[in-house]
């Protein structure tokens, strides 16, 4: 490896969470310093306090790929598309939903820093086509922004706003563009890097305009000075890492979500951990961005 590569450790979390056998959509609520993530595949929402090491979980009717606290509720991407979730009574209300072809479902979801959502589609079928979307959600509707994808996956913004990566994890690249934040509009797509044969999922970004790039089967997070140059890189100890997202007001920790999804019974005897939510404490090197503002509730 690069001899001026830094080099840094993830860690568990906390040993006493669930494991996720697809765990994904790592984000940080600064106004109730809650940690939510999902498992996609156990249909699971997972939120920890931050400051009381509190743990609550729930259990949704369809795959969940993304959940945001949203005015006293929840704001979720499930398989066929975006809803309203009420935690105390369990209802599910749509907001916008999709018509999707067999075996695709909604994918990894990211609030932008003005607060629209933006979630992808993947077609999970063993022989994927580039069937797949990118989506924001504007007005309860799902607007179609890009088409052309196996698999549309995480997204970040730089700190002022005006650039959004997007991991495209079936090409190994993460594309870089111009953003319009008043709009959602994109403009000048371009190649931001091309992780070696790898594949790139959940993204964030830092203060610094450093991207981090969940690597699915490369067990690590990279990360990229905004020229694409790969300056760092945290090693975390199972195959699968999926997402990330800093916590503000903790010392630059970064959060890790991770999966044993299709992990064969051996595979999981050698990375127990496999599914854990872990975190690598980044100061003094990383400042976080800021998060969406507290209270500030998706665009619909």
């Amino acid at each position: 490896m690069n001899a001026h590569i830094i080099n840094l450790l993830a860690e568990p979390t906390d040993l006493a969470l669930p494991l996720s056998q697809l765990g994904e959509g790592a984000y940080f609520d600064l106004a109730s310093h809650r940690l939510f993530w999902v498992d996609i595949e156990g249909k699971t929402i997972q939120v920890l306090n931050l400051v009381s090491k509190a743990h609550s979980g729930w259990t949704l009717t369809k795959k969940v790929t993304f959940a945001v606290p949203n005015d006293g509720r929840m704001l979720v991407c499930l398989e066929d598309g975006v809803y309203d979730y009420d935690p105390q009574t369990g209802e599910e209300t749509a907001i916008a939903t999709l018509s999707l072809p067999r075996d695709h479902r909604l994918n990894d979801g990211k609030v932008s820093p003005e607060g629209r959502l933006w979630v992808g589609t993947i077609d999970t079928s063993d022989h994927p086509s580039e069937t797949a979307g990118l989506y924001k959600l504007d007005d309860n509707n799902l607007e179609l922004v890009e088409r052309g994808y196996e698999n549309a996956n995480g997204k970040a913004w730089s700190a002022d706003g005006t650039i959004m990566y997007h991991a495209d994890t079936a090409r190994s690249t993460i594309w870089q563009y111009d953003y319009e934040p008043q709009s959602g509009k994109l403009s000048g797509k371009r190649e931001f890097v091309v992780v070696d044969n790898r594949n790139p999922d959940g993204l964030c970004a830092d203060d610094h305009g450093r991207v981090y790039a969940a690597i699915y089967g490369g067990a690590r997070i990279d990360v990229f000075e905004p020229d694409g140059r790969r300056i760092a890189v945290v090693a975390v100890p199972v195959p699968n890492p999926t997402s990330c997202t800093f916590a503000t007001g903790e010392p630059n920790m970064l959060y890790i979500t991770t999966a044993y999804d299709g992990m064969d019974d051996d595979e999981r005897a050698i990375y127990p951990l496999a599914g854990a939510m872990f975190s690598a404490d980044l100061s003094p090197y990383a400042i976080p961005s800021p998060p969406v503002a507290p209270n500030t509730s998706p665009v619909r």
